[in-house]
């Protein structure tokens, strides 16, 4: 971000304020090829995309709503993340309302349980973007938020008991009602053939061990109960990554993050000030931040 300021003068004429950040110029559903010919592109985007999540999640913040719309790029390359409007501190005892698309949302969201405002909600949210970037089409499209469960137990089999029993009651209730066609739901047995190198896209499928190791990863982060899910630095460490990652790094090396300012402020504003109080705390801050980041004149720092 270049800067944020508002052209009012007082806090009582301000009615809009603008952000200003580098262009980008289209998002990872718009930009990207129709179809990949070797691994190595599809590591290069997925790993900065990861290294974006890693930034937050070291800072136990969890975005909550990953998809390609929210994945900017470029077209050398240059990938960043976007749209932070449902991200928000890790709180295991806070259960918050539906985030995400469906067709990238994790099944603690889908099923409300206490376990949806953890950092391991973008994990699943990464692994259906892998699973889109490998095959060109999306994993597992929903027709609305039960259909995105029954798709999700198909292609993964039933969760365990632990799962269900911290969903609400009325959503375990619900569910109740497809218990045997749940419990008919068995995890793949091999999953090499239950996702083959033929879905793969483009040349990818040519390329059979790279699809080994990029299924492996996929079916690490595709778990239904999130404590089983790896975690984000698992998955930059992993084998289908290390072409990207750097060998001799070890994953505890990698520097924790403090939270800018800009970060700071925005989590102090989810405490639901009443209007009047946020209305003087976001122009005090854009005055502030502007001052002192005014990319249209000299800089006053």
């Amino acid at each position: 971000m270049y800067s944020a300021f508002t052209p009012a003068a007082t806090r009582e004429e301000m009615t809009e304020f603008y952000i200003v950040r580098e262009h980008m110029q289209g998002t990872m559903q718009n930009l990207s090829p129709p179809t990949f010919g070797e691994h190595r592109t599809v590591k290069s985007i997925f790993f900065d995309i990861c290294r974006g999540v890693q930034y937050l999640h070291a800072m136990n913040i969890s975005h909550r709503d990953l998809k390609p719309e929210n994945i900017l790029m470029t077209r050398d390359g240059d990938v960043k993340l976007c749209d932070f409007g449902h991200s928000n501190m890790e709180d295991p005892n806070a259960n918050t309302p539906y985030i995400v698309q469906r067709y990238y949302r994790a099944p603690e969201i889908i099923c409300e349980t206490m376990d949806n405002n953890r950092t391991s909600v973008d994990i699943w949210s990464l692994g259906c973007i892998l699973a889109e970037l490998l095959t060109g089409r999306v994993l597992l499209p929903g027709r609305d938020h039960v259909d995105q469960f029954i798709l999700t137990v198909r292609f993964l089999g039933n969760a365990d008991q632990l799962f269900y029993s911290v969903m609400n009651e009325r959503a375990r209730n619900f569910l109740n009602t497809y218990r045997e066609f749940l419990e008919n739901c068995q995890p793949p047995t091999d999953i090499h053939s239950h996702f083959p190198d033929e879905v793969f896209q483009g040349g990818l499928s040519g390329q059979p061990e790279e699809c080994r190791m990029a299924r492996d990863l996929l079916f690490k982060m595709l778990v239904i109960n999130p404590d089983d899910r790896i975690d984000i630095l698992m998955v930059l460490s992993h084998p289908y990554l290390a072409e990207i990652w750097d060998r001799n790094m070890n994953p505890d090396d990698i520097p924790q993050p403090q939270p800018p300012e800009a970060l700071r402020n925005f989590f102090r504003f989810q405490n639901f000030f009443a209007p009047e109080t946020l209305r003087d705390e976001i122009f005090n801050d854009l005055r502030e931040f502007g001052e002192r980041c005014n990319i249209f004149t000299e800089s006053k720092n």
